[in-house]
C-alpha cells in the first residue's frame, strides 16, 4: 500500500478531489439530535447542515449512532495528548484517505489562477458554527484583516505558517460574496494547496467573528473591562488570544473554553481542570455526512482520560477501560494481551517520516565557544560515526528499521541517497578522526578540551512528557554512553515539553533529541525542518526562525548570508508553478543538506501499529502515519462508530 500511495501522492497532489460519493436521499441524525428537535431545543437537520455537506465515504461500512468513546492520554493536556488530532483539525481542505491528494473539506471547492498566485475558495453555503450561528466568508477575512494585519495582535507584521515571508505585507484577501473569498499572493505560490490540510493551514477557519468581536479592541471599545475580569490577561491582545486559542494559545486552550464556537464533529462540555477527566459532546451543526446522508459524526459523545503514565494507559485499554490511545508504546505488551484475549483490534500504519528521531546541537547557544564546535561540521560527523545505530535499533525500537539519516524516503521523487546514508557506519575510529579536527587535545580523564581548555561537555536536554516522546530518554542514554567513548562528555537532562519549549525561545539550551518528519512523497518540501535552516523545528539554529518571523518574547538571532540566501532559496521551491519544478527546486536544497549535515539521524521507522478496543468500527487496517497527515485526522475519525 505504501509504496502505491506515495507514488500516486507524488504524480496527483496537485489535483483537487471532489466528494467521492453524493448522498442519496434526505438527511438523518443522530437520535440524541432528534430528541432535542422535537424538544425546540435545535431547528430540523436540514437547517442546520450546509446546501451541500461534505460527504465522506466510511471506510469499512456504514456505521451506527450513539455511544461514549473513551479515549486516554498521558498528562493534563488533552491537545497534545491526542485529542486535537481526533476530535480538531478541519481546515479548508483535506488529504485523501490515502494521502494521494488534497480534497475540499470547509472549503466546497476552489480555483487557481495559471500563475499560481490568485486562489479563490467557494466555501459551503449555510454552514455554522457550533452554536448555530453561520460560517462565511467574513469569519476568514476577521483573521486575515484584524488578527494576522492588526498591528497589536502581530507587531512584526503578517505572520502565519502558510503565509510565505516573502511578500507577506503585500498579501491580500478580498471577500466576493459571503461564500466566496479571494486569496492574493505577492509572488506565486505553487504548493499553497498541500499546505491547508495540515497544522500550518488551521488558522484561515480558526476564528469566529461574531463571538471574537466582543474582545477585540476595534469592534469593542469597552473591552479592557473583559480584561479586567479574565485571570491571566495583561491587556486587550492576551485576552483575545486566551478566547481565541491563537494565534499564539492555540489547541490546547480551545478545551478550556466551553463557550467558544468551533467548526469541529465535538466540542467540549467540561475541561480538565483538577479532575481525571473531560467531556466532549457533538456537534449538531457538523457539516459532513456519509453516502447514506446520515449527518456525522456517529459518536455522540467523546471522553477524555487523564493517566500518569504509559504503563497507566496501556494496561486501561488492554483491560477495555478505554478505546483508544494515540502513539501506543509498549509492542511486545500489546500483542501479548491480544494473544490472551484482551478485547483489542490492531491496525497498522506506515511511517512517512524520513527518520525515528533527529540530534541537533545549537548552533546559536549562548556559550560561543562550544557554539563553534558545533556548527563545526567535522564535530557532527564524528559524532555521527559514533554512535552504534544497529544497537539502537535493538534496544530501544525492538530490532525494527535500518541505519539511516534523516532524509527523503527511497520511495519518494526528492530521495537523496548521499544525504541519506552518509555517516551512518558504526567506527569508532572515524569518529576519533574528525573529532580530532576539532578537539584534539584531551585531559586526564580522556574527555576532549575546547579551545579554551575547558572540557569539551554539553547538556543534552530530552523532552520526555509526552506519548510520542516514550523512548527518547532511552536513546539519549544510549548516546551519553557512545559519546564518552570518543573523549566527548554529553550531559543528559530528561524534560517536559514545556520546559523545552522555554528553554528553545530563550536559546537556552545545547543539544536535544527530536523527531524525523519529512520523508513521504513531496513532504520534505511540506516539512522541510531538518533540510533548510531556520524552520520553527529546525533546533540546530532555532532562534534564527524566531529572529526570521519577529517572534516576541523569544531570543531572536540574525542569521549570517549563507544561510538567509538559502532560506530565500527554499521559498523558491514553493514559487514553482508545476510539480515537475518543486522537485527540482526541492533537489538542489536537499544536495546543500547534504553537504551541510545539519542533523543526525538514527534510522528508518519500521511500520507502527495502533491497537483500539474492538467495539471502536471503521478504523483502518493500514494507513499513512504522520504530522503532515494529521495522524488520527487522516482517518476520519468522524466515521469511527461504536459497535452495540
Amino acid at each position: 500500500m505504501r509504496k502505491i500511495c506515495l507514488y500516486i501522492f507524488a504524480i496527483l497532489l496537485l489535483v483537487p478531489v471532489g466528494n467521492p460519493v453524493k448522498a442519496q436521499g434526505t438527511y438523518h441524525e443522530s437520535p440524541m439530535l432528534t430528541a432535542m428537535v422535537e424538544a425546540g431545543e435545535l431547528p430540523p437537520l436540514e437547517e442546520r447542515l450546509p446546501a451541500n455537506p461534505r460527504v465522506v465515504e466510511p471506510f469499512k461500512e456504514v456505521g451506527q449512532y450513539g455511544g461514549a468513546m473513551r479515549m486516554g492520554f498521558v498528562g493534563n493536556n488533552p491537545g497534545w495528548g491526542g485529542m486535537w488530532y481526533v476530535t480538531g483539525w478541519e481546515n479548508l481542505a483535506s488529504w485523501a484517505p490515502d494521502f494521494s491528494g488534497v480534497v475540499p473539506n470547509i472549503a466546497e471547492s476552489w480555483d487557481v489562477s495559471d500563475d499560481v498566485r490568485e486562489y479563490t475558495f467557494h466555501l459551503r453555503q449555510g454552514m455554522k458554527w457550533s452554536d448555530g450561528a453561520p460560517f462565511t466568508a467574513d469569519d476568514i477575512m476577521f483573521y486575515i484583516d484584524d488578527i494576522l494585519f492588526n498591528e497589536e495582535i502581530s507587531p512584526a507584521g503578517p505572520s502565519a505558517d502558510w503565509l510565505p515571508r516573502e511578500g507577506a505585507e503585500d498579501f491580500r484577501a478580498e471577500k466576493i460574496d459571503d461564500y466566496t473569498v479571494k486569496f492574493i499572493f505577492a509572488n506565486p505560490y505553487g504548493t499553497f494547496l498541500y499546505t491547508l490540510p495540515q497544522w500550518n493551514g488551521r488558522h484561515i477557519t480558526w476564528f469566529p467573528k461574531h463571538y471574537l468581536s466582543q474582545f477585540h479592541k476595534d469592534y469593542n471599545p469597552n473591552v479592557d473591562e473583559l480584561v479586567a475580569g479574565t485571570e491571566g490577561a495583561e491587556d486587550w491582545v492576551s485576552l483575545f488570544n486566551i478566547k481565541a486559542s491563537g494565534p499564539t494559545e492555540d489547541t490546547n486552550n480551545y478545551f478550556n473554553n466551553l463557550e467558544r464556537p468551533l467548526l469541529f464533529p465535538w466540542v467540549p462540555t467540561s475541561v480538565l481542570g483538577g479532575s481525571t477527566e473531560m467531556n466532549m459532546v457533538r456537534n449538531p451543526y457538523y457539516f459532513k455526512v456519509d453516502t447514506e446522508g446520515n449527518q456525522l459524526p456517529y459518536i455522540d459523545e467523546v471522553i477524555g482520560v487523564s493517566y500518569q503514565d504509559d504503563q497507566a494507559r496501556n494496561l486501561a485499554l488492554a483491560n477495555g477501560d478505554i478505546d483508544y490511545i494515540k502513539d501506543a508504546t509498549g509492542r511486545e505488551f500489546f500483542f501479548d494481551a491480544l494473544d490472551s484475549g484482551a478485547p483489542l483490534a490492531m491496525s497498522f500504519w506506515n511511517d512517512e517520516a524520513g527518520n525515528t528521531n533527529s540530534i541537533h546541537f545549537n548552533f546559536n547557544t549562548q556559550d560561543s565557544v562550544l557554539a563553534q564546535i558545533f556548527q563545526d561540521i567535522n564535530f557532527r560527523i564524528g559524532m555521527s560515526y559514533a554512535i552504534n545505530r544497529e544497537e539502537i535499533i535493538e534496544i530501544v525500537h525492538q530490532g525494527q528499521g535500518t541505519p539511516a539519516q534523516v532524509a527523503p524516503l527511497e520511495s519518494s521523487p526528492l530521495y537523496n541517497e548521499r544525504l541519506a546514508t552518509q555517516y551512518v557506519e558504526y567506527n569508532v575510529d572515524l569518529a576519533n578522526e574528525y573529532l580530532d579536527k576539532v578537539a584534539p587535545d584531551r585531559d586526564s580523564d580522556g574527555y576532549r578540551l575546547r579551545s579554551d581548555g575547558e572540557r569539551l561537555s554539553f547538556v543534552l536536554s530530552v523532552p520526555n512528557s509526552e506519548a510520542w516522546m516514550a523512548n527518547w530518554v532511552s536513546l539519549g542514554e544510549l548516546l551519553v554512553g557512545y559519546w564518552e567513548k570518543v573523549g566527548v562528555e554529553a550531559l543528559l537532562d530528561a524534560v517536559s515539553s514545556d520546559v523545552m519549549t522555554e528553554r528553545r525561545e530563550q536559546n537556552n539550551f545545547e543539544a536535544t533529541i527530536f523527531t524525523g518528519e519529512g520523508g513521504a512523497g513531496l513532504t520534505p518540501i511540506l516539512q522541510p525542518r531538518y533540510y533548510v535552516p531556520g524552520e520553527y523545528d529546525s533546533l540546530f539554529g532555532v532562534s534564527w526562525y524566531y529572529w526570521w518571523v519577529g517572534a516576541q518574547d523569544t531570543v531572536n538571532v540574525e542569521p549570517p548570508q549563507d544561510i538567509k540566501d538559502l532560506r530565500v532559496q527554499f521559498e523558491q521551491v514553493g514559487q514553482q508553478p508545476t510539480q515537475e519544478a518543486q522537485i527540482a527546486a526541492m533537489t538542489e536544497i536537499l544536495n546543500v543538506a547534504a553537504d551541510k549535515f545539519w542533523v543526525i539521524g538514527i534510522s528508518r521507522p519500521a511500520s507502527g501499529f495502533q491497537p483500539y478496543n474492538i467495539r471502536l468500527g471503521n478504523f483502518p487496517d493500514e494507513w499513512i502515519h504522520g504530522w503532515g497527515e494529521g495522524v488520527e485526522k487522516i482517518t476520519y475519525p468522524e466515521q469511527w462508530y461504536l459497535k452495540q
